[in-house]
């Protein structure tokens, strides 16, 4: 069954966290397949399938999904076409799939590994997509912001540095909205959309007084989570404590990708 926090990535709203801390622990956990029940539909609901998450490894191994390129093709729907699963139209990917065709990688088979609308300026995303070329095939990802603001592709390994997405847990592309209700003093939620590395087992929202919550859990699907929040800082844990730190501080308006 989804829980509560997936349903408000896919029909976003405010909700009552301060702080994200981005988890990666040893523990094992059990992790339901994702069920959808569709805003207006009733009782009716799909389970979609099980998918693996990347290698549990560290570096640019983390970054290798055992079926490929992970993902869904943009504007993919079930129930009739009634429900988007990817989360935007195939248009809102153009800008996307040229830069990735001038990365010399497979425009064709860009795929959305996670999404989410917080208004009518377009889709905060992780997009995947395969390198061409190259025999053992690579995936490379990149962060989708709003607006006209351009994509840039990572492929894990291409440049070792700090700033390689090899050496990076989570990726996030981030947005901070204004918000005014009549009355009421404005509200700047933070929404997110993210992927985690293969050695990262948990994804947690935690907040002072708060009970955490968890947005992911390793297990079946690509390691993608979503979260529209309040003004949230990170933190990557691993199995010998922390190890990376996620400060998601962005001004009213900003938008970002982080690694």
């Amino acid at each position: 069954m989804v829980t509560l926090m997936a349903l408000l990535a896919r029909h976003p709203m405010p909700v009552a966290v301060v702080a994200v801390a981005l988890v990666a622990t040893a523990a094992v956990f059990t992790f339901a397949r994702p069920e959808y029940h569709p805003a207006g539909g009733g009782m009716k609901s799909f389970t979609l399938p099980m998918k693996p998450p990347a290698a549990d490894a560290s570096g640019a191994a983390g970054w290798v999904w055992p079926d490929g390129t992970p993902g869904w093709v943009p504007g993919y729907t079930v129930m009739d076409g009634t429900y988007n699963v990817s989360g935007l139209q195939p248009v809102e990917v153009q800008a996307a799939q040229l830069a990735a065709a001038r990365n010399i990688l497979d425009a064709s088979k860009v795929r959305v590994v996670s999404s989410i609308r917080g208004n009518r300026n377009g889709v905060l995303a992780i997009l995947a997509a395969p390198t061409v070329g190259v025999k053992p095939e690579k995936t490379c990802l990149a962060g989708m912001l709003l607006g006209d603001a351009p994509v840039v592709w990572q492929c894990p390994g291409a440049r070792p540095g700090p700033g390689d997405l090899a050496n990076a847990r989570v990726l996030v592309a981030a947005a901070t909205f204004t918000w005014r209700a009549p009355g009421r003093k404005p509200e700047h939620p933070l929404y997110l959309a993210g992927v985690a590395r293969g050695d990262v087992y948990r994804v947690v929202l935690h907040a002072p007084g708060v009970i955490p919550r968890e947005l992911y859990v390793r297990g079946s699907t690509w390691g993608e989570f979503s979260s529209a929040s309040g003004l949230p800082y990170g933190g990557a844990y691993g199995r010998h404590g922390l190890v990376q730190k996620l400060h998601l501080d962005l001004v009213p308006g900003q938008q970002r990708v982080f690694q």
